[in-house]
């Protein structure tokens, strides 16, 4: 193989231009980072400290950052390191800034240390290789190396580091605080004037018609503490927002700034102005949950057999014992709310309403246990804690479950005589309102106290019934002159203390044979003395009435009658 040896002279001066322009063009690619830097974070300190960025826009503003800085960083350092140039690129460049060399550097480059073509003289080659060695001896091979763009990376980079910095000093601590910020501190904006919070009295979300108080409160470090601030309402369905010059509170310490609206009636926004520190805050209004709709089902007791009964509002006539079923049907979503009823006594008892599954729908069956109640009401209670205001009172009339009414239609009188063998017939009249449970003879004996005989009926009484008994008195076997007061008595079905209604009380005196004829006798004579007066009044009247028409008749009629 014909080689020629490398030249350590030309090898060294080469590799001095190579190792000049990595060093410039990395100098170069760190001024701009550091221009880069300090411009990027400069501008979003700046953004940031007028409008006030969010977490989110930070972060954005920093990956933005990151990526310029990574592409200068890829063109102005990673690619001089990666693509450098080689021996022949670099004695290339020198002969032409260097033409006296007239390409005996580049042929001695290209020579030397490699392989030579054939036909080429070794010799020839070490002379050329010594001739131009002598010549670069003489020769700055590094002068050919631009350093304008480094100079002015350089510059620049000194300048606006210098300006950077100086500025950074000045405005301590608030730079400090904005630089924290652009690595996503969760400190707030520097201001001259700092808003500690913007409080909505008596909470953020409010009712239909409520008053509200907004009161900004200014932090204690804040360095300027005005005399007014800007509160700017906008309303939802309004086109711009209504401002507020609020004067500071006298005396306040930290500062605060009021504004009272009265009977809010939509949502707003709060924008808050106070010298450069700004806050915004959202009000919330909503209904007040009411009533809009409401049923009633009346349960009546089991002993009555009845089935249940819807109830309209005005006709709430209910049966002591039973229950109510109250549906509710709110105009917006409701968590719970309560029955409260009310006594005559004063005294109310309350009952929690119970979800349906509906969003607006409660219930609540309510018992019926004393004729003392006079009625109730419904409140309701939302998903943000507001109670309803106003409730209409429902009027109850508690019904009683009446004892039966008995009555004794036969006998008439109230004493009959009756003898020792007699069988005194009785016709009994019973009604209840809801059914007749027994029926029972009640008297007293010759000793005074009161026996029973159970009146058996031959088909259930009902509700109303008439009843026929024959009391056997021959079976008592009283004494002459005794004399019975009896009565009947009625029981119903009402739970759980049955109802006893009584019949007026008669009595059966006991008499020989001889003093009932004669009481039959004299009331013989009594009904057919009876029946001839009043056969002589109805004569009497037929007369006097006939004389009337025949005198109407007679006389003519009178002139302008």
């Amino acid at each position: 193989m014909n080689t020629a040896e490398s030249s350590t002279v030309l090898i060294t001066k080469l590799a001095g231009v190579r190792g000049k322009r990595l060093t410039l063009a990395l100098g170069t690619g760190v001024a701009w980072l550091a221009v880069a830097v300090v411009t990027l974070l400069g501008a979003g300190m700046m953004v940031d400290w007028k409008w006030d960025l969010s977490h989110g826009a930070r972060q954005a503003l920093l990956a933005l950052d990151a990526l310029v800085l990574l592409i200068i960083a890829a063109r102005h350092i990673a690619q001089p390191l990666i693509n450098q140039a080689d021996d022949e690129t670099v004695a290339l460049q020198v002969e032409q800034a260097r033409p006296e060399f007239r390409s005996r550097l580049i042929a001695s480059t290209q020579l030397a240390g490699g392989t030579m073509p054939a036909g080429t003289s070794k010799g020839f080659v070490a002379a050329l290789v010594k001739q131009t060695e002598t010549m670069a001896r003489s020769v700055n091979f590094k002068a050919i190396v631009p350093g304008e763009a480094f100079a002015v990376a350089a510059v620049m980079a000194l300048l606006l580091g210098g300006l950077g910095g100086l500025a950074f000093d000045r405005f301590q601590p608030d730079t400090g605080t904005l630089l924290r910020r652009a690595f996503l501190s969760n400190e707030a904006v520097p201001r001259f004037t700092h808003i500690e919070s913007v409080r909505v009295n008596p909470q953020a979300t409010l009712v239909r018609g409520d008053d509200v108080e907004i009161v900004v409160t200014l932090k204690s470090i804040s360095r300027v503490n005005p005399d007014t601030a800007v509160i700017n309402i906008k309303y939802d369905n309004a086109d711009r927002a209504v401002p507020y010059t609020v004067e500071r509170d006298a005396g306040s310490l930290p500062s605060e700034y009021r504004l009272k609206l009265e009977n809010v009636r939509e949502s707003f926004e709060v924008d808050v102005r106070v010298n450069d520190a700004r806050a915004v805050e959202r009000v919330t209004v909503v209904p007040r949950p009411a009533v809009r709709a409401i049923e009633f089902l009346q349960h009546y007791p089991l002993y009555t057999g009845l089935p249940s009964q819807d109830r309209r509002r005005g006709d709430l006539v209910l049966l002591v014992g039973g229950k109510l079923l109250i549906k509710v049907r709110a105009n917006k979503p409701v968590v719970g709310g309560r029955v409260t009823v009310f006594h005559a006594s004063g005294k109310t008892t309350e009952y929690p309403l119970e979800k349906t599954g509906s969003q607006d729908e409660l219930s609540r069956t309510v018992p019926l246990r004393e004729l003392g109640i006079t009625g109730f009401s419904v409140k309701l209670l939302d998903e943000f804690g507001f109670e309803s205001r106003d409730e209409a009172v429902y009027r109850v009339t508690m019904m009683p479950d009446k004892p039966p009414v008995v009555r004794v239609l036969r006998p008439v009188r109230k004493e009959e005589k009756v003898t020792q063998r007699a069988r005194l017939p009785i016709t009994i009249s019973v009604k209840d309102d809801y059914g007749v449970d027994t029926l029972t003879l009640k008297y007293t004996n010759a000793n005074g106290f009161v026996r029973s005989i159970p009146l058996v009926p031959e088909k259930k009484l009902g509700r109303q019934a008439r009843v026929p008994f024959e009391w056997r008195i021959i079976d008592l076997t009283p004494d002459v002159g005794a004399r019975m007061e009896y009565w009947i008595e009625a029981t119903d079905y009402c739970a759980p203390r049955a109802g006893v209604g009584q019949s007026r009380k008669l009595l059966a005196a006991v008499v020989t044979d001889d003093e009932k004829r004669a009481d039959l006798q004299n009331r013989a004579t009594d009904s057919i003395t009876g029946v001839n007066e009043t056969a002589d009044d109805q004569g009497k009247l037929n007369r006097e009435l006939g004389e009337i028409i025949r005198a109407r008749a007679v006389s003519g009629p009178v002139e302008n009658e």
